[in-house]
């Protein structure tokens, strides 16, 4: 089988007519289409020479965010006056394929996705220079550039959807890499803006985002996270060398790798707390950027082991759980894990270019 032929495929059989990407078509709770995992479905298009799809999709998010224009409107307007904003009248992270709101009970309320969705977006500007679209996109993520620039301190729910009284590093450098990678489209008095705030974010994470010589999963919480990942490769909020980071992943790698297999963080029971195959991928990234082509290698090969006879990869795979008592609660409760996730297959394709191009970025 052609794995990338066959990750391909999945990801394009499960983009709406809209251009929505469903999160996995398979499992109750992920049939909608997420501005993060979607972002990244995108890219991963875009570096295997699919970017009608990957258009498609940000076409789909402009649509989306147009509709609710008055909500993200409001906010600013009134985080602008010095207001406390309840996350209840924040933007959704996640939407049905036709662009309506989800009203669920957990995780509704992420900043990470909008700033995964700039980053994205900027990305998809410099590797195409669509000058129709970055004209015609304009006013959409000019709205978010200044609704981030406002909101990327206050305490909202992690990318694992949970912990929405807290403050996140991943989630900043997801906004950072956002505005940085946006600004270069945007008209120089935001672009100041956002220059300065950069320099704040970074002051932020440095000061307060870190704990006993790494960065942590939230503030105040000293733990460690497999996206603080993210704080390198995509979003560039640090170099691989900086010294916070190079324990970080030190401390990723001592405490949640398994062979090759990647948990999210020590204390996680969702499923179990089994072995995530996107992070790996997001690790195998890291080591293309540092010219380990041999780690990302083993990676990759592990990554391409966890396919299943259908030729589908799951979420997570649970050859080494952290919290195995917890496995059987959950199956019963939402029922196998999902698979195929589209977001694994995403990284898949992501890691196979990143290896092609010897750890070069895609972009341009």
């Amino acid at each position: 089988m052609d794995l990338v032929a066959r990750s391909k495929q999945v990801i394009l059989e499960n983009q709406a007519a809209s251009g929505a990407f469903v999160a996995s078509p398979s499992f109750e709770h992920y049939r909608y289409s997420w501005l993060r995992d979607g972002t990244f479905i995108a890219y991963s298009l875009d570096g295997v020479g699919e970017r009608e799809g990957a258009e498609r999709f940000y076409q789909w998010t402009v649509r989306t965010i147009e509709m609710h224009r008055e909500k993200a409107q409001s906010v600013i307007d009134r985080a602008g006056k010095g207001e406390a904003i309840p996350q209840s009248d924040l933007l959704h992270t996640r939407y049905t394929l036709e662009g309506e709101e989800v009203h669920a009970e957990w995780g509704t309320y992420q900043l990470d996705g909008y700033g995964t969705w700039l980053w994205g977006l900027s990305e998809h500007f410099r590797i195409h220079q669509p000058e129709d679209l970055i004209t015609q996109f304009k006013p959409t993520y000019t709205l978010i550039a200044e609704y981030l620039l406002l909101l990327w301190k206050i305490p909202n729910f992690d990318c694992w959807e949970e912990f929405g009284d807290q403050v996140h590093p991943a989630t900043i450098g997801a906004i950072y890499g956002g505005l940085k990678g946006i600004s270069t489209f945007l008209e120089e008095p935001l672009r100041r803006v956002i220059d300065q705030e950069l320099t704040n974010m970074k002051e932020f994470l440095l000061k307060e985002g870190t704990a006993y010589g790494h960065f942590s999963k939230s503030v105040g919480n000293p733990e460690i996270d497999a996206s603080l990942l993210w704080l390198h490769v995509p979003y560039g909020v640090v170099e691989a060398e900086n010294p916070l980071f190079r324990e970080t992943v030190e401390k990723i790698q001592s405490r949640l790798l398994f062979e090759c297999g990647l948990h999210r963080y020590p204390q996680d029971v969702y499923y179990g707390g089994g072995q995530w195959i996107l992070l790996s991928g997001y690790l195998g990234w890291h080591y293309s950027v540092c010219g380990e082509v041999e780690k990302v290698r083993e990676l990759l090969h592990w990554i391409e082991d966890q396919f299943d006879e259908q030729g589908n990869l799951s979420e997570q795979v649970q050859h080494h759980l952290l919290a195995p008592e917890h496995y059987d609660r959950w199956v019963e409760q939402s029922g196998q894990p999902a698979c195929p996730l589209l977001w694994s297959h995403a990284m898949h394709l992501i890691l196979t270019s990143k290896l092609n191009l010897g750890g070069k970025k895609i972009s341009v």
